[in-house]
């Protein structure tokens, strides 16, 4: 089996020290994942594939994202806990490497992340305006 490893896109120096620190605690890796990478598809970004040779450019995107590969539900509760007692602010975009996402590229991820973002706040803001007291 491969090792425990979060895959971390665009976090700030300060960000990325903190997941480091966490992830060394945990016994996990923290691997960072250039935007010139950013076309690769996850499965071989987390090293179940090999690299393509010449992958197509992708538009990069400034949101912070991190993917869980290679976790137990027990090392990701335990990552999610441990950060939290930390007190890391949350990353607002985050998924588990799964067999559905892992052709997926990071672009492709993150796009699909935004998308269930906002379709969860807008169906959260319906509930409430459709609320009666």
């Amino acid at each position: 089996m491969s090792r425990p490893t979060i895959l971390a896109f665009n976090l700030s120096d300060a960000r990325l020290a903190k997941l480091r620190f966490l992830c060394m605690k945990l016994g996990l890796l923290a691997k960072v994942v250039p935007q010139e990478d950013f076309s690769m598809p996850l499965s071989a970004l987390a090293g179940l594939t090999e690299r393509p040779e010449a992958p197509e450019a992708a538009e990069p995107f400034a949101d912070e994202m991190i993917v869980f590969c290679h976790m137990t539900n027990v090392q990701l509760n335990n990552f999610l806990k441990t950060a939290k007692q930390q007190r890391i602010p949350p990353f607002p975009l985050k998924a588990i490497l799964t067999p559905t996402n892992a052709e997926w590229t990071p672009v492709a991820l993150c796009a699909e992340l935004k998308e269930e973002r906002e379709a969860i706040l807008s169906g959260s803001q319906a509930h409430q305006l459709n609320r009666i007291d």
